[in-house]
Order: structure tokens, then sequence, then C-alpha cells
């Protein structure tokens, strides 16, 4: 699959004209990199701890933007702002076994 790069700064214009506007900004890929879902088990639970990475992560966000409008007392976004690390920790973790484990795989000879 080819990528037009021109198709990716009219997104990245686009994406930063919408946070201009509004503050926040969409999460979504361009319709280029979107990858026709898998199906099969292990594929639908790698799906679903990415979205309950993601709902994390919203959560996290909207919390913050809370304790800064004071909408929240400060133990619920520290509690908000650790679970939101752990989560990304834990991310990170993950990808970093499957790029390691995708290199060994490459090493394997034929």
């Amino acid at each position: 699959m080819a990528i037009d790069p021109t198709v990716n700064v009219v997104n990245a214009l686009q994406a930063y004209d919408q946070a201009n506007r509004t503050g926040t900004v969409a999460n979504v890929l361009p319709a280029q990199d979107v990858q026709q879902p898998q199906s099969g088990p292990f594929a639908q639970m790698v799906s679903g701890s990415i979205t309950q990475a993601l709902a994390q992560g919203k959560a996290s966000e909207q919390a913050a933007l809370s304790g800064i409008t004071g909408g929240v007392d400060m133990a619920q976004l520290a509690l908000a702002v650790s679970e939101a690390e752990v989560t990304l920790q834990t991310v990170v973790a993950v990808r970093d076994k499957v790029v390691e484990a995708y290199r060994e795989i490459l090493r394997m000879p034929i």
C-alpha cells in the first residue's frame, strides 16, 4: 500500500485547524493507513486490549481537564494520571515485545 505524502500533509493541516478551533483533535487514521480488521480470538483480544487502553487514556484526559477547571479533587486526578501511566507503560512493553519477536523471526534462517 503506497502512502501519498500530500494526503498526509492535508490531513495534518486539517487536524491542526480543528485543534485550533475546538481545542481537541479527532483520533482517526487517514483512510490509506487503515488496515482491514482481522478476525480470530487473538485479534479480538488485541483489539479489546487496545480499546481498553484508549478508553483509559480518554478517561484520564477528561479527569485532567476537570482537574484544571476544579471539577475533580486532587486524589482522583492523581489516581487517573497514575492509571494512565501504568496503561501507557503496559502498551509500550507489549509493543517492545512484539518488535523484539518480529526481529527474532527476521533473524531465523530459511
